[in-house]
């Protein structure tokens, strides 16, 4: 049990340092900053290029595919990106800005919580299901391959960032070796049977190994904040919990569409490269994006208004 709790501890840290967070990604991609981009989404991808490795010593590496019509993983990622705007951080975001202080971000957990529940009991649409893919092909590989040099290449050119390089490849790395002890250790997954438990009130099937993950992980990003002299205490604020609940719901309901958050598609669904496991990251991609854009332009008129005023 020591080792994927260090491992957790270390994901946590270094998610920390690097700042982790789609939405923040986007936004220095969209200002000619691609480094946090590529990094993030070839994380998964090292994980895979490491599968053989993984054989030779006798454990497995999950992948998965959405068995789920494709509009719904559409329509699903779109949603999660414009919700991850509006909670100003994606999945992964949210724990790294929850344990440098903002306990308002709470909020969007709950509401993840609830969204999921709210699908499950209103949605006509049968139960979503995730089919565990068979070991990666020669395609698989040389794609993955393909991409990974191109992302190096972005990584190294920019100097100023260079750190990016060696953070992506060992988050990679400690991502991938954590889901060989526990496949449901991603944060969104947590989430998701947590939900799953209240729906059915039957048994949770959440093990103490999981809980013990989740619980180390923030403690990880925890202490790096502590390391670096970043943590900044804000109290829960009334507007902006309302504002990350409203968020989270819609979060919750959107993963539950694609099956999984931007954390699990990045590491267990887009690394294998197939039309049904791109599809849901570059919706969430591009609704960040529509996102980003319009609050963008409702932020220009209403500074242009408030000049007109004075």
């Amino acid at each position: 049990m020591l080792i994927p709790l260090t491992l957790a501890f270390l994901i946590g840290w270094i998610s920390q340092r690097m700042g982790l967070c789609l939405v923040a990604a986007i936004t220095m991609l969209l200002y000619r900053r691609p480094t946090l981009f590529v990094a993030l989404i070839t994380c998964g991808l090292f994980g895979l290029l490491l599968t053989p490795l993984f054989h030779l010593l006798n454990v497995s590496q999950p992948y998965y595919q959405p068995v789920t019509p494709l509009y719904l993983l559409i329509i699903g990622g779109l949603l999660f990106g414009i919700s991850s705007v509006l909670n100003d951080g994606c999945s992964v975001g949210t724990l790294t800005k929850l344990a440098r202080g903002d306990i308002s971000k709470i909020m969007t957990i709950i509401g993840w919580v609830i969204g999921i529940v709210l699908w499950r009991t209103l949605s006509q649409f049968p139960a979503e299901k995730m089919a565990q893919m068979p070991s990666p092909t020669a395609t698989n590989y040389l794609l993955a391959f393909a991409l990974v040099v191109v992302s190096l290449s972005i990584l190294i050119r920019y100097q100023r960032e260079k750190h990016f390089v060696g953070l992506s490849i060992l988050l990679g790395l400690l991502t991938s070796s954590l889901f060989t002890f526990e496949p449901q250790w991603a944060p969104s997954l947590l989430f998701y049977d947590i939900a799953h438990g209240i729906w059915s009130q039957g048994t949770w099937p959440i093990s103490m190994l999981r809980i013990g993950v989740f619980g180390v992980m923030l403690l990880g990003m925890f202490s790096f904040t502590l390391y670096r002299k970043t943590f900044d205490y804000q109290a829960l604020n009334p507007g902006r919990g309302g504002q990350y609940l409203l968020a989270g719901i819609i979060m919750g309901a959107s993963a539950s569409m694609m099956i999984g958050g931007n954390d699990s598609q990045i590491l267990l669904v887009f690394p294998t490269l197939t039309l049904t496991t791109t599809l849901p990251l570059a919706s969430v991609c591009i609704g960040i994006v529509l996102a980003l854009q319009l609050k963008k332009g409702f932020n220009r008129r209403r500074n242009l208004r408030d000049k007109a005023a004075v």
